[in-house]
Order: structure tokens, then C-alpha cells, then sequence
């Protein structure tokens, strides 16, 4: 895993050596092995900070050329496959000079061209630089696994890893995207190609961007989950075999490394059942976090965690975060964490990478996409069994009267709208216009990224509320969310973290499978369940689930003249929030969402700042 970047003038002007000098500075965590900049001409550059995982030897080291000088590439993440496309590749005649996936990639694509993304099994971001065709060309993995920002200002095009690698080096006072500051209340995420920065976008999951050297941008979607329909001639039986094959498969592929692979182990179905495999053939080493606080409503893993390991013989280290610990992160966590992500959750993922550096890992596995996949939380179980009880009304009304969430979700529900944001996900439709100032509320009716999505397959022959639940997060809730707290946060420490459970050839099986297989109004997670009965006791698979959670509201007593200080400076900049409706949040009980607001504001002033 590493980190990448690339600066382009397209009016032939010399690139300014400082601006290279500042991507690599704000990249180095993801990549401390080897960082390089390659000056390909006065008007093009390419960056990289590697973190050697695969081919430890020099000669993988990036930027990567091809022999005759007319491709170029930088590479982020991890092709599985590799050695099966490198075999192929060479009955074509090619001649490898390494060991590693990187020169498979571009191999791959000077041979196949952009057919190349089609045979990848991995989580990559890449651009290659080809003089051939007189183009850039970027893709970003299926799902979204690793992140690809980029950013055109008049005739200079920059993309990196990291946000605040291209925020830190474009000619530009930071310039907030209020709309998006709008949409993270909603989503604790940005959805689009949009970020929190006017001047700064990110590719999207599954798609290609091309940019000539005149500067004409074009993008192509080369794989959406919404395209996939369902096959009813698959039975449950064929489902659990197929789906057991491919988890195998899918685990068996994230090994694949020149350097130890961990796990981090919640003792609950998803992570064991991953340790499970992993550990058959060999010792492994499994991380859990735990706080010296404790909280209403959360028990901690750490027993079921030593269960898990103990039954697979899993070498486990734990370890209890304080608040003195925490404390020392408050201030920057909002700039580390990069672009806007409202999940505290990303807090026990800066330490668990931290305690996998001190380890001397570079690599674990992760359950992260099981519940998305398989129908995981007990949430969307009422929510789909409410759906199929409560008759549908008609109305035009795109917003609801309800101030808290159950309610708010029923009326969603009557009057057949957008059934995912009024859910359990940040402030609900009302709360935010209850929030929001008069001339910030206009920006939130309009209609936004996800209601589109809802109005289109809502009205498909396809529709099915149960996948909706799916498809929508795999839109938005875990390329922009999860997978993104999990990429910025482990790799603050050099760590990178596979995701089995989203391997798109899981992830197309369970979306081509008919609802009665992956639904059960009883039971969570069943076709999972099914399939880990072969590795794991039932304690186990059928543990109640309760999620990684941190206890934000006790740390934020405990510095709440902080946070207070810190919403009224931003609102007093912005003026985005009604004075009232903002005091009434600060001196509530409920701390959730007082800290999604206190993010929102620590992250702009941050960036505002220049930080």
C-alpha cells in the first residue's frame, strides 16, 4: 500500500519543486519505505510513497516505466490475481523484470488498454501517465476501497491519495463546500465526486477518469452495483457452496504478501470467521482495542475477542485506550482522518494501527462489508419488516414533520421517500432544517445524490427494498464512510487493511441471489451464518451483535469547553447554523451528535488555517 500522486501543467509551464516537495511530505505515513518523485518533463511529475508489501526488492519501487519510456505508473493497493494475469501476459510475449503487481498493471495496460481494470481482482488506485495516447488515465477499485482525489485549477491538474496532500498544494485559498458541509449532516460523509473543498473532487468507486493533454476531462463507469440483476435459477443450497468457495478464495488471495499478514479480531462472526481461515496453515497475530471508560450500552470485545483466539490459537494483543491518550489526538483527529468522515469510530482505528506498527505488521485483514452484504444490522431487520406491513400513501412532501429518527423513518416509509437518510445515519430531514440558517436551507431541499438514486430504482422492475439497503451503502455509506476510515486511519501508521468480505466477485454473487436467501425477518446475517457454521461454534456465529463503538460522550465532557469554543468560531465564520437550534445541541445530553458537529467544525478550521 502506498500513497500517490501527480502534478500536470497544460500550458507547458515548469512544475513548482516545492508543491512536489509538500504531496510527498503529506503522504510519507502511507508510504515509509521509499518515496520518489519522477520529473518526466518540466510540465509532468509523478510521486509515490511506497510501503513495501509485495517484491521488498528496489526494483519494484515506483514511478514505474515501461522500457520504451511511453507509459508511467503510480500505483496504490494491491492486485491479487497478479501472477495468474503475469502469466498471461507473458504468452503475449511480455518480459517482467520484477516480481511484484505493479509491472503487471502497466504490463496489463499497455497490452489490454483500460479492458485491463476488467481482470483485477484487488483494491487499487492508479494513474498512468501514457504519451502514446497523449492521456492520464486513473482508475478507482470497485468498491472504493482506497481513495483517488484530484483537483483542476485553469492548466494545472493534481490527483493524490490524500486529500490534504492536494489541499496543502494547490495555488488556492481553501474554499468550504457548503453544500457538502449540508450533505455530512445527513450522511456524517460527502457523497459524488464532491468533497468539503470547492476545488478538490475524488474519483468514484468503480470508475475511470481520462484527462488529455489539452486538459478535457471525461470519466466512465466500468463497474456499478446497480447494474447487476437477480438469477432466482440459483438455490440456497448452490448460494452457501458458491459463497463458501469464494470466502475461501477471497482470504486465501489477501495473504498474499512478502511480509506478515495480521487480523483485527473482534471475537464476533465476521472477524472470526476470517481468523478461522487464516489460521489453519499457520500462526497469526490478531489486534483489539478496548477503553479504560465505560459506557452505557457497550460491553467491549476484549473476552469474546480472547475466545475467538484462543479457539483458533491466535496470537492476541490488546490493548485499553485512556482518555489522556485520546486527548492528545482530539485536536488533529479531524485533520488525519483527511476528508470529512463524521464516524467516531475512526478513533479505535488510529490505535489499532498504531499497536499493528509497534507490532512490526504492515498487514491486516478486516471484516469490514459483512453486514452491508449480508444483512448485519438489527436495524434495517424492523426497518424491512415495517416496510412490508405498512401500507404506501401518496404524497409530495419530500420532507417530514418528525424531529427524531423512528418517527421521522415511519413517515419515509407512508409516504414511499428516500427510506435510507432518515434512518440511524447523522441528523434526520428535520433536525437539519430545524439547524440549518434560512438561506442554507434551500440548499438541502434540493434534490441530492442519493434521492436520485432512490427515485431511479425505486422505479425499476429490479426494485427490491432488501437489496436497496445494499446498494445504497455501497454507494455511499462504505466507500465514502467506512472503507474510508479504515484506509486514512490504519495508514496514518503504515498499515494496510484487506477487506475479504468485498471482493466484487462476493459482492456480485450476493446481489444476482433472490431475497429469500439473504433475508430472513428473524435473523440476521442468515446466508453467512449458513456458511460459517463449517469453520466456527455457534456461540460464535450467532453472538448478539453490537457493534465497535468509542464512548465519545465521555470524552467530550471532559473537554467540553473545547468543543463549545470550537461550534461557536465556526458558526460565527459561516454562519451556517441557526444561533438557537446550535446552542440547544451544545447543552443537550445527546453527544453524538454533538461531536458530528464539532468534527464538521474542527475539520474547517483546520483547513482553513493551512494546517
Amino acid at each position: 500500500m502506498c500513497g500517490i500522486g501527480g502534478i500536470f501543467n497544460f500550458n507547458n509551464s515548469e512544475i513548482n519543486s516545492d508543491i512536489e516537495k509538500i504531496i510527498v511530505d503529506k503522504l510519507n505515513h502511507r508510504g515509509p519505505d521509499h518515496s520518489q518523485i519522477l520529473n518526466l518533463s518540466k510540465n509532468f511529475t509523478l510521486i509515490h510513497t511506497r510501503l513495501s508489501i509485495i517484491d521488498l526488492d528496489p526494483r519494484s519501487n515506483q514511478p514505474m516505466s515501461t522500457r520504451d519510456g511511453l507509459q508511467h505508473i503510480v500505483f496504490n493497493g494491491e492486485i491479487y490475481n497478479y501472477k495468474e494475469i503475469r502469466n498471461e501476459l507473458i504468452k503475449y510475449g511480455y518480459n517482467f523484470t520484477t516480481e511484484g503487481d505493479t509491472e503487471v498493471l502497466l504490463a496489463g495496460y499497455k497490452i489490454f488498454g483500460d479492458k485491463i481494470v476488467d481482470k483485477l481482482i484487488g483494491q487499487f488506485a492508479f494513474a498512468i501517465l501514457d504519451f502514446e495516447k497523449k492521456q492520464i488515465f486513473m482508475v478507482r477499485d470497485r468498491v472504493g476501497i482506497k481513495p483517488l482525489y484530484f483537483s483542476k485549477i485553469e492548466n494545472t491538474f493534481i490527483f493524490s491519495s490524500e486529500f490534504n496532500a492536494i489541499s496543502a498544494s494547490i495555488n488556492q485559498k481553501f474554499s468550504p463546500n457548503l453544500s457538502s458541509y449540508v450533505e455530512y449532516l445527513k450522511h456524517l460523509t460527502v457523497t459524488d465526486s464532491n468533497t468539503g473543498n470547492k476545488n478538490i473532487n475524488k474519483l468514484l468507486p468503480g470508475q475511470i477518469l481520462t484527462i488529455n493533454f489539452l486538459g478535457e476531462i471525461s470519466t466512465k463507469q466500468y463497474w456499478d452495483p446497480f447494474d447487476f440483476e437477480v438469477n432466482k435459477d440459483i438455490s440456497e443450497k448452490e448460494a452457501i457452496n458458491k459463497l463458501k468457495e469464494l470466502i475461501e478464495s477471497s482470504i486465501e488471495y489477501r495473504k498474499v504478501s512478502d511480509v506478515e499478514v495480521g487480523l483485527y479480531l473482534s471475537g464476533g462472526l465476521d472477524s472470526s470467521l476470517i481468523g478461522s481461515i487464516m489460521s489453519k496453515n499457520n500462526k497469526i497475530k490478531a489486534f483489539n482495542v478496548d477503553y479504560d471508560d465505560k459506557f452505557p450500552g457497550y460491553k467491549g470485545e476484549s473476552v469474546e475477542a480472547k475466545y475467538a483466539a484462543e479457539m483458533f490459537e491466535i496470537d492476541l494483543v490488546q490493548k485499553s485506550i485512556s482518555f489522556e491518550e485520546f486527548s492528545k489526538v482530539l485536536d488533529t483527529y479531524s485533520y488525519i482522518q483527511d476528508d470529512l468522515i463524521g464516524d467516531e469510530v475512526g478513533i479505535p482505528l488510529y490505535f489499532l494501527a498504531k499497536l499493528v506498527n509497534q507490532q512490526n505488521l504492515k498487514v491486516v485483514q478486516v471484516g469490514e462489508g459483512a453486514d452491508e452484504l449480508f444483512f448485519g444490522y438489527n436495524h434495517w431487520l424492523k426497518f424491512v419488516n415495517l416496510y412490508n406491513l405498512t401500507p404506501k400513501l401518496l404524497s409530495s412532501n419530500k420532507t417530514s414533520i418528525f424531529k427524531t429518527h423512528r418517527p421521522h423513518l415511519l413517515s419515509n416509509i407512508l409516504f414511499q421517500r428516500n427510506s435510507f437518510p432518515g434512518g440511524a445515519l447523522g441528523f434526520n430531514d428535520s433536525e437539519i432544517i430545524n439547524l440549518l440558517n434560512d438561506s442554507m436551507r434551500e440548499i438541502y431541499i434540493k434534490k441530492n445524490y442519493v434521492d436520485n438514486l432512490w427515485d431511479s430504482y425505486s422505479n425499476s422492475k429490479n426494485f427490491s427494498i432488501i437489496k436497496w439497503l445494499t446498494l445504497v451503502d455501497l454507494k455511499v455509506r462504505l466507500p465514502e464512510l467506512l472503507l474510508m476510515r479504515m484506509d486514512k486511519l490504519s495508514m496514518q501508521s503504515g498499515v494496510e487493511a484487506r477487506v475479504p468480505f468485498l471482493d466484487h466477485r462476493i459482492i456480485e454473487l450476493v446481489l444476482s441471489l433472490d431475497d429469500k436467501i439473504i433475508f430472513d425477518k428473524f435473523n440476521t446475517k442468515p446466508l453467512l451464518k449458513k456458511v460459517a457454521k463449517n469453520y466456527l461454534p455457534e456461540q460464535i456465529y450467532n453472538r448478539e451483535k453490537q457493534g465497535f463503538r468509542a464512548p465519545i460522550s465521555n470524552w467530550l465532557n471532559k473537554d467540553y469547553a473545547k468543543v463549545k469554543n470550537t461550534l461557536n468560531q465556526f458558526n460565527s465564520e459561516l454562519k451556517l447554523f441557526n444561533h438557537n437550534s446550535l446552542s440547544k445541541i451544545i447543552n443537550s445530553e445527546d453527544k453524538q451528535k454533538l461531536w458530528y458537529l464539532y468534527n464538521l467544525a474542527n475539520w474547517h478550521i483546520k483547513r482553513s488555517e493551512n494546517v
